[in-house]
């Protein structure tokens, strides 16, 4: 086994033998020997932040039923080893369990029924996933195919894509549950104790928002509706992530945001096809959460500001056309339902401005995130006038619509 000279140091079990024995297992074929040594490489870059550890790596081997040699690229996820923030969140396996029941059993189900009507719902080919006596979860990397992570959407054009496949998962969903009601059973938990475990996340987010309130004069009238806000976050997450009979409940990705995609571009630069990736939050519950993530960490603020009702709109048209076509006899919610379970579930917005918009005007290779995340950093984007100005004007907006309120 050899690790790539710039990748910290891999867990010993993530050896040649593993490999051997997870292409055995994945293809049904005990004859399978490597060829060569599996060399380990990193999974993400240096600015990239995620909770689990990643590698990639290529496994060339040959089997007996075949004479010709084989090769199959692949991405795996593992759990933090080292103490930290990450570690503690993914402790209890949870996140894998979801996971490795959305790629070896959901999502192909999700893709069959898809095909049934002519649409082509993709992702990468599950693998391999295991709780013991190791944590990992493996997947085809398909990196080399053409798929391409990339930036903040600045285009609505790049955005139909992301609707669609939001769409497709969602009305798909609703189909499945439909005859197999252990779907709801399996993914009927919250995930709110996850985004309140970033306690320094929730704690640094809001207090730069008070901040703000206290540094400047016009943001003065935020301060006791924040502060109110804030009071109340656990209540809020946990009556957002349960089942909702305000509108009818899908199976949420429940983290849909530009590192979590990968498009396919033309010679011009414009995404052809996108895809979804890390299903490890899914949760039935309300598909608002869906498009508050697709709405506040996909596109830029300009392409917010001038296409968020678009988007809704193109999302329930999606969705409601896929539902028909998909045999769904009950009543599909209205757009005008759908727009008022965004009003209820909007506090989820308030909560991606104040966590999360001010890592677009900060030079993430430069801090220590963690650190960051734990509330050990001052944030310096408090400063700049353009993040400011969205502040102002997005919490002028949630404050009119009722969502920050002194009540």
């Amino acid at each position: 086994m050899l690790c790539h000279r710039d990748h910290p140091e891999a867990p010993a079990w993530l050896n040649d033998e593993f490999f051997r024995d997870v292409m055995r297992e994945s293809n049904n074929d005990s004859s399978i020997e490597l060829t060569s040594a599996c060399i380990l490489r990193p999974g993400t870059s240096k600015k990239d932040h995620y909770g689990s550890v990643m590698f990639r790596t290529t496994v060339t081997y040959q089997s007996k039923r075949v004479t010709e040699e084989k090769f199959v690229d692949l991405i795996m996820k593992t759990k933090p080893e080292a103490d930290g923030l990450m570690k503690d969140l993914l402790d209890d396996d949870g996140l894998f369990v979801v996971e490795i029941e959305m790629y070896s059993k959901v999502l192909p189900e999700v893709t069959r029924l898809l095909k049934e009507i002519g649409e082509e719902y993709k992702y990468p080919r599950y693998i391999y996933g295991t709780l013991k006596p190791h944590t990992i979860l493996i997947l085809e990397d398909i990196s080399g195919q053409g798929w391409v992570e990339g930036d903040l959407i600045n285009t609505l054009d790049d955005m139909k894509p992301i609707v669609k496949n939001v769409a497709m998962l969602h009305a798909a969903s609703v189909i499945l549950e439909s005859f197999d009601t252990t779907v709801v059973t399996k993914f009927r938990h919250t995930m709110a104790h996850k985004f309140l475990g970033l306690e320094g996340l929730v704690r640094k987010g809001f207090g730069d928002l008070m901040q703000l309130t206290e540094l400047y004069p016009e943001f003065a009238q935020f301060a006791k509706p924040l502060v109110k806000f804030q009071q109340n976050l656990r209540d809020f997450f946990d009556s957002i992530f349960k089942p909702t009979k305000s509108i009818q409940s899908v199976l949420i990705h429940g983290d849909c945001h530009t590192k979590n995609l990968l498009h396919q571009l033309d010679a011009h630069g414009r995404h052809t096809e996108t895809i979804l990736l890390d299903y490890q939050i899914c949760c039935w519950t309300s598909p608002a959460i869906d498009l508050y993530y697709m709405l506040d960490l996909i596109p830029t603020q300009e392409i917010k500001d001038n296409y968020r009702s678009e988007l809704v709109h193109l999302y329930h048209q999606q969705y409601s056309n896929l539902l028909k076509r998909l045999g769904f006899k009950r009543n599909i919610p209205s757009l005008q339902d759908l727009n008022i379970e965004l009003i209820r579930c909007a506090g989820l917005e308030l909560f991606h401005y104040a966590a999360f918009m001010s890592y677009r005007f900060m030079d993430q290779c430069a801090i220590d995130v963690e650190a960051l995340l734990k509330g050990e950093l001052e944030n310096p984007v408090t400063k700049n006038e353009e993040y400011k100005k969205i502040m102002h004007t997005e919490l002028t907006r949630l404050l009119h619509q009722g969502t920050l309120t002194n009540d």
